[in-house]
């Protein structure tokens, strides 16, 4: 049976404050974050099915982060929103396990990316869990 990997893209605005900083960090301010989430499974091969020939639907995986991530995040105060000290290592945590909440089962999210600015990013991936 065949694999593969299928990523999606989000992107949302938030602001938050880390407040044992030593630097400007202390202080509330924004970024405009990039999230990536990919997932890994067989290529369904159902025929007649909607999703025949996919690993997942790129809608339903949309659906699934705009209501478990993207809304409870966008244009939010990440430490409030979330309950977690919020460094991106923290929030791509706090969002990992808001996928599996919403129903992406735990050996299909393979990967996520937080971009918190062009040249910065955590990861979180199946292999280092």
């Amino acid at each position: 049976m065949r694999t593969a990997i299928i990523t999606k893209i989000f992107r949302f605005e938030s602001a938050h404050r880390l407040e044992y900083h030593q630097g400007k960090c202390a202080q509330l301010h924004g970024h405009s974050y990039k999230l990536e989430v990919s997932v890994f499974s067989n290529i369904k091969e159902a025929l007649g099915q909607s999703d025949h020939g996919m690993v997942m639907d790129f809608s339903e995986l949309s659906h699934i982060v705009k209501e478990a991530v993207i809304a409870q995040l966008d244009h939010k105060e990440l430490g409030e929103a979330t309950g977690v000290y919020s460094t991106a290592e923290h929030l791509i945590h706090w969002i990992w396990e808001q996928l599996i909440i919403a129903g992406i089962p735990k050996e299909v999210l393979y990967r996520l990316r937080l971009w918190e600015t062009e040249s910065s990013y955590a990861e979180l991936s199946q292999d280092i869990l």
